[in-house]
């Protein structure tokens, strides 16, 4: 295991790749900051879901129980798994800043179905969103890779967790304003935060406009591009890397813990008496904390080796599920806020840094799109099966049972990487 956690310290990826912003005048740094903060609006607009917190609610209001829920985030996932290689190769070809466009215009339509929640338009809801979400994927993080290339090779790793990490704390703010505000706006009428929603995403697609296109340089002699074989390439770049492969599946692994938890944690509080008001205050102040610990990210990424950060990390967010089923209720909200959630916010940027330094720049946003993949093809069987499981156990076992999961999930990825690197030596 302490052998390929310790490649995270190096990588055959790190020399320079073709910069995407340095032709002509596209390459001055004031353009690049312009460029930075029209980003960093759409970060904002786009990430201001007012639905977030109280999603689940409204379907169960609507006379859905959790097993039905959980089926309707399998359709998402679904679509989301099929659309993540092609998105990411579209992405790579056409433009980063085009697939993030589409991302919101499939936004705005899922949300807008949502009004009307009868089961057909909630599948299609759900599936527009997955798609929306494929779109978003690996291209969000490539454009903010490309973005810190300004800052020359030998920096690029440290300017993009630094970019990275503020990318998210305006994220968070956003996540943190919309939570808590959706929680309230729903106490009116709980069909308010769609409304919003569909408003947030079309704004969202202005400031998008102020970037450049971020797509890769065209073939010489007319080539046309070759969408297959672009992602069969993004698929040989994971697959000869063990170490990124591992990356991939581990990011993947905790990222379907962590939301399929944090998700049905909204019906756990339900259940407990809270209102919506102050479920949205709860999921407010997980944001809060979310914030606060991506902005110490950066310093920890710099100090610590990484392999054991990530190690650690990992070892938090199953901590802090234990505390969550511990059937104390301090003990459990403490858990929630100041383990889980603070964890998951410093593993994010972590192991996005990670990947993108042993990721080909020609292939970035298709071998990024592959661990939003996996992750929605895992969810695709967790979610539901995590719903259906909390028809017949309390929260306080399934909490055990994810944390258990987890840790087993990452020990298993870690010793089959470090099999496949030994075999290819032999």
């Amino acid at each position: 295991m302490s052998e390929i956690l310790r490649e995270l310290e190096t990588s055959e990826f790190l020399t320079p790749q073709p910069d995407l912003l340095s032709t002509g005048v596209a390459g001055e740094k004031p353009r690049a900051r312009r460029w930075g903060i029209a980003f960093g609006v759409y970060a904002v607009a786009s990430n201001l879901d007012f639905t977030n917190a109280i999603w689940l609610i409204y379907l169960a209001s609507r006379g859905y129980n959790p097993f039905a829920i959980g089926l309707f985030e399998m359709v998402f996932h679904i679509a989301k798994f099929f659309a993540e290689v092609p998105t990411g190769v579209f992405a790579d070809l056409v433009g980063r800043r085009a697939s993030l466009i589409l991302s919101c215009v499939f936004g705005v339509l899922s949300a807008a179905l949502f009004l009307a929640p009868v089961p057909a338009l909630v599948v299609l809801a759900m599936a527009l969103a997955g798609i929306s979400w494929a779109f978003k994927g690996g291209a969000q993080e490539a454009a903010l890779w490309t973005l810190a290339e300004r800052a020359g090779a030998s920096q690029q790793a440290r300017r993009y967790s630094q970019l990275f990490s503020r990318f998210l704390v305006l994220t968070l703010i956003a996540a943190a304003l919309g939570e808590a505000s959706g929680g309230y706006f729903g106490h009116f009428s709980i069909v308010i935060p769609y409304v919003f929603r569909a408003v947030t995403q079309l704004l969202a697609v202005v400031p998008l406009f102020f970037i450049p296109a971020l797509r890769l340089a065209q073939p010489e002699h007319g080539e046309r591009p070759r969408p297959l074989a672009h992602a069969l390439a993004g698929l040989h770049a994971a697959w000869r890397n063990p170490t990124l492969l591992a990356l991939l599946l581990i990011s993947a692994l905790e990222g379907t813990v962590f939301t399929t938890v944090n998700f049905y944690t909204q019906l756990a509080f339900n259940g407990l008496g809270f209102t919506l008001t102050a479920i949205g205050v709860i999921f407010g102040g997980a944001a809060v904390m979310d914030f606060l610990a991506t902005m110490a990210a950066p310093r920890l990424i710099a100090h610590i080796p990484r392999h054991r950060l990530l190690a650690a990390l990992i070892g938090v967010v199953a901590l802090g599920l234990f505390a969550m089923g511990a059937n104390q209720p301090l003990v459990s909200l403490l858990g929630f806020l100041l383990l889980f959630h603070v964890a998951d916010a410093i593993f994010v940027p972590t192991i996005s840094t990670s990947l993108n330094e042993r990721t080909p720049e020609t292939q970035r946003a298709t071998v990024l799109s592959l661990e939003t993949g996996m992750f929605s093809l895992t969810m695709i069987a967790a979610f539901p099966l995590f719903g259906l499981g909390l028809t017949s156990i309390p929260y306080s076992v399934a909490y055990l049972g994810g944390g258990v999961a987890l840790l087993a999930g990452v020990a298993l990825i870690v010793g089959a990487a470090a099999l496949l690197r030994r075999s290819r030596r032999e």
